[in-house]
């Protein structure tokens, strides 16, 4: 098992960080949501008059907003990475080549980590641009990526995976 698991190691560590990153996130959330708000506030201040239009329950409400994407890029970063690493375990049991299964491990990696990072960035910037929207799109390519990586990967292990197991059964039954 552990020889298969070579050829998607770089994968295999990308799926696990980001895991910790949802745990990660998770905790903080859990143990520092006030402090967290508190620095968002704070970063939205110098936007008061020009950004906000001196309503700061605008601040207030980009904050939640800010809180609400925060909450997507732990619970991406735990679903996803925990869906990636169970698509490199079918992956590196597939009799394919080896730079097939480092090119697919990376891009599951990858974008996993990627996407995740797309929602903590606009929770973490939102209050200082004053906008989810356009936050979205300062980091739409990067969110774009990732995703098309992640569905390249997991349609490629699905036609893999499957190509695999219905020759195999195809073979047996002969």
């Amino acid at each position: 098992m552990m020889k298969n698991l070579i050829s998607v190691k770089w994968g295999v560590a990308l799926a696990v960080l980001t895991i910790l990153l949802g745990f990660v996130l998770g905790a903080a959330m859990g143990g520092a949501e006030s402090q967290i708000k508190e620095a968002w506030t704070a970063a939205a201040q110098p936007g008061l008059t020009t950004v906000y239009q001196n309503d700061p329950q605008k601040i207030t409400m980009i904050v939640e907003r800010s809180w609400k994407m925060l909450q997507r890029a732990h619970m991406h970063a735990a679903a996803i990475g925990t869906a990636a690493l169970v698509l490199l375990a079918i992956l590196a049991q597939l009799n394919i080549a080896d730079l097939s299964k480092k090119v697919i491990s990376l891009c599951l990696g990858l974008g996993g980590l990627g996407y995740s990072f797309s929602w903590l960035y606009v929770a973490f910037l939102a209050s200082s641009v004053g906008n989810i929207a356009q936050t979205k799109d300062e980091i739409h390519i990067v969110a774009a990526l990732s995703i098309a990586m992640l569905l390249f990967g997991t349609a490629s292990v699905l036609v893999l995976s499957t190509k695999a197991l219905f020759m195999a059964a195809k073979k047996d039954s002969l």
